[in-house]
């Protein structure tokens, strides 16, 4: 018996069938991984006698697999896990219910909380419920929490700046054609509908302002300039400099491997420790900037005095530490309220036409770049 299929068992109260739940359980642990490809399932007879039913209802559960290309039966050896991308997962069976659409985020980063509050406010007019899906900066991981919520139903996702899911929808499409409706959020990598922040506007007008107050040596602390949200703020720091007669030099450029606290910390220390350091830095994501600006008060730098720091994307967090620190914000939450109006309509199953959408970023000054 399959380690992942011995505690599988019928629920008396649901409102699915026996062979219903079996197909959906399965189909699940295919989702989630706890099943791999070729994998042997049970036979039908073992199963039967464990779930204590008949065996004609695991044959029909099994060809129900089978027609969703999840598995595939070798009369005489058994029934196999085929693999399974997110569109051959079943979506007929929704233990959900309906309305319900999830958003899955890069991780627990208060840059999300405006964005899913705007998410949350056109849902509640509606009755829609929500799930927040954190994929921790990871596209395997944001690829294995799509394939999860295919699994179970979902009417619709928007993705927040993840990676996964390359497979993309038709107009309209909904989960019973495949799919189901997708709207990507900080993702200029994607296709279909996409809401964009002006990343390259917020690199270029935070370095402007920096080169504006004086300044010859501008660092940045960035995430992964792989990661395409990031390359667009790195591209217009980049341009900044050109456009200011600076010089880019690869020392200042500290690149580090997520949005943490930690991570801002660690990269201005890289930066700080080089023969020559910068008298500037531009930190490309606010915990960034706030783990930059704990890493200069521990070194007794003076902010703004000793070294200037500006930082992407804004909250009141941001007015909380001393020096307040400059920051380019972006309109997170109406960013949320365009991704769910949208997403809404594709799943009424109406057909907008996929569009690419960027809102525009605002420099807003404070007291950590010296005067206004």
């Amino acid at each position: 018996m399959t380690d992942s299929l011995s505690s599988l068992s019928i629920d008396p109260r649901s409102d699915l069938g026996i062979a219903a739940q079996i197909r959906a359980r399965i189909a699940f642990l295919v989702a989630d991984g706890e099943l791999a490809p070729e994998e042997r399932l049970p036979s039908v007879r073992d199963l039967a006698v464990q779930l204590s039913v008949n065996v004609n209802t695991i044959r029909a559960a099994y060809a129900e697999l089978e027609r969703d290309g999840l598995v595939r039966t070798r009369h005489g050896v058994g029934t196999f896990v085929l693999a399974a991308p997110p569109a051959r997962l079943p979506a007929g069976v929704r233990p959900l219910g309906v309305n319900t659409v999830a958003v899955l985020i890069g991780g627990l980063n208060p840059f999300y909380f405006p964005l899913l509050q705007g998410v949350e406010d056109v849902a509640a007019e509606q009755g829609t419920l929500v799930l927040i899906v954190d994929a921790r900066d990871s596209p395997v991981l944001a690829e294995a929490m799509i394939r999860r919520l295919i699994a179970r139903g979902v009417d619709g996702i928007i993705a927040v700046s993840v990676g996964g899911l390359d497979e993309q929808p038709e107009r309209g499409q909904r989960a019973d054609a495949g799919l189901p409706p997708i709207v990507h959020v900080d993702q200029p990598d994607r296709g279909g509908h996409v809401l964009l922040f002006d990343g390259h506007a917020a690199g270029y007008i935070a370095t402007r302002h920096l080169c504006e107050h004086g300044h010859e040596r501008i660092g940045i602390v960035t995430a992964p300039r792989s990661w395409p949200n990031v390359k667009e703020v790195y591209e217009g720091y980049a341009r900044a400099l050109e456009d200011a007669d600076r010089h880019l030099d690869p020392d200042l450029i500290a690149e580090v491997d997520a949005f943490t606290i930690e991570a801002g910390r660690l990269g201005l220390a890289q930066l700080l420790e080089q023969r020559h350091p910068p008298s500037a830095v531009f930190a490309a994501g606010e915990v960034l900037a706030l783990g930059a600006i704990k890493e200069a008060q521990a070194r007794q730098l003076k902010v703004p005095a000793e070294l200037a720091l500006c930082g992407y994307t804004d909250s009141p967090t941001a007015t909380l530490v001393q020096p307040p620190l400059t920051m380019v914000s972006v309109p997170a939450r109406e960013i949320g309220i365009r991704a769910m109006q949208t997403l809404t309509k594709l799943i009424q199953g109406k057909r907008p036409r996929p569009r690419r959408t960027t809102l525009p970023v605002e420099l807003i000054p404070r007291d950590s770049c010296g005067h206004h």
